[in-house]
């Protein structure tokens, strides 16, 4: 079988009456069927064996529950992605984020996405009814593996209904998926199972297309077994060893081409290393005639220089002859005088003699000249040294004016007069004993502020360890209302998680009742009165679960929030006086420290007065 041979209609998923006016082509009729030939067909007899035409068969083939993991938040989450992608990619009027289909549905919504994957699978369908009855009814249609409830449909938001409605979409994602990759192309004849058109496709695809199409029907009719599952795993098995045997031989070839491209790069370097060499040698060659040159240039230089020494030598010859000639001249004088050689010794022992004692009188008196001005670099130092000490004691009086009073101000007179033009024993002579009287006098004044200043500090310290006891009174009732807090904050998790759980508790009780009347309507025409009065009752005993829920929940909030309140208040209070006692101390801690300056300074003042005469004393 080649292709898919193409039918002249496919009728729609609606009723028979829309599809007698609809006879255009719809996708999706090969896995449905048709709705006009229910009765008639085959396999329709042997699902309807009795005469009443109700559908017993399917409705007892299909699953209570649903086989996958519909309370898992993973699939639940893959689910509602699958969708989402699904709706961006065909262009869905509204935007949908993943968070929002996700965690907060709505009926509308959901109908609205409903449609339009419908839509997507048969464009010819007209949804007119209620989307309770309808939705049911073309899932039933689709062969959807698990019964929809029409209860699940009036609670959508539910936390147990939502994710079996979430999956109900994701699988007709699938299906549309399947229908345009698959079922289209086969029922247009654009796609078939040998398709030699395309020489890359797999025959084994197909293959698994057959097996799908067989094991799907072998799931509807309950007959699914391991078997096919053991024969699709050794295909692929074997498909997995051919290509863990294709990826050894290519990555030994890898290996085998890394190593080439080692040896071609080792011979490329050697390749740059030769190129080098001749730039190398035209340096080398460079340096070699640059050395040449200086050393050239050193001959010439030498040549030069011996040619002046050949000069100076022929000048110094000549006055060699001329002073050799001049002792001729000396000697024959010498020996024409009066003198003799005695007489001559004698004056030159004379000469000598006078010019030695001309030598050490000329040493002492350099001697002397260096003593003088060393003692005169001396002197100078020193008035350096007194003058820099007069300012530095004139700046320290200055400086330290503020500490006195104005009446010592008036009175005392610290500073230092010194005329570094006088001669040094006058300078040594000054003793400076009003300075220090004075100093004295202030010294003792400022030791009684200093009491004084001691007194206030302590009176300060008694002060702020009464705020430190107030402080932490202030702390402890804090400490109090913060446990308070967290107690209500537990006593409402706890509150909360209990009525979580009973509200969840009514909910599987309402869905077991659900479940319950669900198999009863199945063996029988209607439930019973005492069955919808149960479930009337659980929904207004859920009902006011939730209402007291919500209630007690507003209280709860209410008081904590006040609470909250409370302690931000208290908070702030606390702030403000810890705010107040850091300023009141930070000011005390200032004038204390100033204080403490001043009694320094004038300590030091007091003790850079000399206690004998003298300035260098004083100094």
């Amino acid at each position: 079988m080649t292709s898919t041979p193409k039918q002249k209609f496919r009728p729609s998923l609606g009723e028979p009456s829309r599809v007698s006016r609809l006879r255009a082509q719809s996708p999706g009729a090969s896995s449905v069927g048709s709705g006009e030939d229910v009765g008639t067909s085959p396999r329709r007899r042997a699902l309807f064996p009795s005469g009443t035409g109700r559908p017993r068969t399917i409705v007892s083939s299909r699953h209570s529950r649903d086989p996958r993991p519909i309370g898992d938040r993973a699939f639940t989450s893959q689910c509602a992605k699958n969708v989402v992608e699904l709706l961006c990619a065909r262009g869905y009027s509204k935007t949908f984020s993943h968070d929002k289909l996700l965690k907060d549905p709505s009926t509308k919504e959901f109908y609205d996405v409903f449609r339009f994957l419908i839509a997507q699978l048969d464009p010819q369908l007209e949804v007119e009814g209620k989307m309770e009855d309808e939705v049911p009814s073309i899932m039933r249609r689709l062969k959807y593996p698990v019964e929809v409830n029409r209860s699940k449909l009036q609670a959508i938001s539910g936390p147990n209904t939502w994710p079996q409605l979430l999956a109900v979409l994701d699988w007709l994602t699938v299906l549309v998926r399947i229908n345009d990759d698959l079922i289209e192309p086969l029922a247009a004849c654009q796609l078939g199972l040998s398709d030699v058109g395309d020489p890359d496709r797999d025959a084994g695809d197909h293959h698994v297309l057959r097996s799908l199409h067989e094991n799907y029907l072998n799931f509807l009719s309950g007959k699914d077994d391991s078997g096919d599952e053991e024969r699709l795993r050794m295909i692929y098995m074997q498909r997995i060893e051919a290509l863990q045997a294709e990826i050894q031989r290519l990555e030994n070839q890898q290996v085998e081409m890394q190593q080439k491209l080692q040896d071609f790069q080792a011979e490329h370097e050697r390749l740059q290393d030769l190129q080098k060499v001749p730039a190398q040698l035209e340096m080398e060659a460079d340096r070699l005639r640059s050395i040449i040159q200086a050393q050239e240039h050193k001959v010439q230089t030498i040549e030069d220089e011996t040619i002046c020494k050949e000069a100076e030598e022929r000048e110094q010859q000549k006055e060699i002859e001329s002073l050799q000639a001049k002792r001729a001249w000396l000697a024959e004088q010498v020996e024409s005088q009066a003198y003799s050689r005695r007489d001559i010794e004698r004056l030159h022992a004379e000469r000598s003699h006078l010019r030695q004692l001309f030598k050490d009188l000329k040493a002492e008196g350099e001697r002397a000249d260096e003593e003088v001005w060393e003692l005169g670099m001396q002197e100078k130092s020193r008035a350096e040294e007194i003058g820099r000490w007069v300012r530095q004691v004139n700046d320290t009086v200055e400086y330290l004016t503020h500490a006195l009073t104005e009446e010592e101000a008036d009175i005392f007179d610290f500073r230092v007069r010194v005329d570094l033009s006088e001669p040094s024993d006058a300078l040594a002579s000054l003793a400076f004993d009003d300075q220090k009287s004075w100093a004295q006098v202030a010294s003792s004044s400022h030791a009684e502020r200093l009491q004084q200043a001691e007194l206030a500090l302590h009176e300060l310290l008694e002060e702020q360890r009464g705020l430190q006891t107030e402080l932490a009174e202030k702390e402890g009732e804090s400490r109090h209302m913060r446990a308070r807090h967290e107690q209500l904050t537990r006593i409402y998790q706890e509150y909360r998680e209990w009525s979580a759980s009973q509200i969840e508790d009514a909910q599987k009780t309402t869905e077991a009742t659900e479940d319950a009347v669900h198999e009863i309507s199945i063996g029988s025409a209607a439930p019973s009165l005492r069955d919808a009065a149960e479930v009337d009752k659980l929904k207004l005993t859920l009902a006011s679960l939730q209402t007291q829920g919500a209630h007690e929940r507003t209280q709860l909030e209410e008081q904590i929030r006040r609470d909250e309140e409370r302690l931000e208040e208290h908070r702030q209070l606390i702030m403000r006086e810890l705010d107040g006692y850091a300023k009141a101390s930070a000011a005390l801690c200032d004038d204390v420290e100033a204080a403490l300056l001043e009694l320094r300074d004038c300590m030091l003042a007091a003790c850079c007065m000399p206690a004998k005469g003298g300035f260098l004393g004083f100094l």
